[in-house]
């Protein structure tokens, strides 16, 4: 059986490719040549889109039409001054008009962002983790851009180095959850007094109108990244710098769990602590880990499903 491999720019980028253009591409951009792309015998690898549709993605998420929201960046590497005067980095979302089973519509779903890294549509909305904020985008009239902003959850700290907020992910009680770097958290009620405050890397949720905010667990890590949950309800979750020199790993996140790392001793007094840390569920040394799912489709047969895909930025694979 021949299984495909729909991969965007956002993909292929992880693996290893550079310089997508398509035919009617800017004059100033390379002609687009499809990179070298090894896949395990019985797969196949088609492009669904390229620039000019698409030119820098992060992360991204599909809606229940088929319509696949991007969290792209302007090809920057800005530090948090520049991008709050600037606001340069933006949300896409491409569309499939014939059903060929390749993108043919981009339009810029929401502009003037800072840095969005992830990007979750739930129940109407796109809820996506640009620092400092939480944010809720909704389309009210269905015309391809969001009218409605909301900022659900701020603030958050942050430098530019994308070690921030990720997210966000749906929980499988409805909750919404995302990840936050080891830059810090401040919250404030309407009356302006603090109700939570720490410097650790944590796991976040709340419930979907930003309401009831909690903290699931964290402790000393840089920059965890990624959630995705079992058929069971256990979250799991990547992490990059869980340890000191490098080290990015996978993670089993326990409700109350507290992790290292062991030269951040401040952000491990920020949570009670009954025993000792908690470790990885594997170390895969130093790939910067970029993106994760656990495998639920039914196309590529039953010894896939429940599988987990890892991208990762230096060693240009998904694992």
């Amino acid at each position: 059986m021949n299984r495909r491999i729909d991969f965007v720019w956002l993909c292929v980028a992880v693996t290893g490719a550079v310089s997508f253009a398509a035919n009617f591409a800017r004059a100033d951009e390379p002609t687009f040549v499809a990179p070298s792309i090894q896949v395990p015998p019985g797969f196949t690898v088609e492009v669904a889109a390229a620039p000019p549709l698409v030119r820098h993605p992060l992360m991204a998420n599909f809606d229940e039409r088929g319509r696949l929201f991007i969290a792209e960046s302007a090809g920057e590497n800005l530090r948090r001054e520049e991008l709050e005067a600037r606001l340069p980095n933006f949300i896409r979302m491409l569309e499939d008009t014939d059903g060929d089973g390749r993108f043919d519509r981009s339009t810029i779903f929401a502009d003037q962002m800072t840095l969005p890294q992830g990007a979750l549509w739930h129940d109407g909305a796109l809820y996506v983790a640009a620092p400092p904020c939480i944010w809720r985008l909704e389309d009210t009239d269905d015309d391809g851009v969001a009218d409605r902003r909301e900022k659900l959850v701020d603030q958050f700290g942050y430098t530019g180095n994308a070690a921030s907020v990720h997210g966000c992910f749906l929980g499988p009680e409805g909750r919404i959850y995302w990840c936050d770097g080891r830059h810090g958290h401040e919250f404030r009620n309407e009356r302006g007094e603090i109700v939570s405050q720490g410097k650790a890397a944590r796991i976040f949720s709340c419930r979907p109108d930003g309401s009831d905010i909690q903290v699931h667990c964290g402790g000393g890590m840089d920059n965890p990244v990624e959630i995705d949950f079992l058929s069971t309800g256990e979250m799991l979750g990547t992490v990059n710098l869980f340890y000191r020199k490098r080290g990015d790993c996978l993670v089993n996140w326990a409700r109350g769990g507290v992790y290292p790392r062991y030269d951040q001793p401040q952000c491990i007094a920020e949570f009670p602590s009954t025993g000792d840390l908690l470790g990885p569920v594997h170390d895969y040394g130093h790939v910067a880990v970029s993106g994760m799912m656990r495998y639920r489709g039914e196309a590529w047969g039953d010894g896939f499903r429940d599988n987990l895909f890892v991208t990762h930025f230096n060693t240009h694979q998904v694992a």
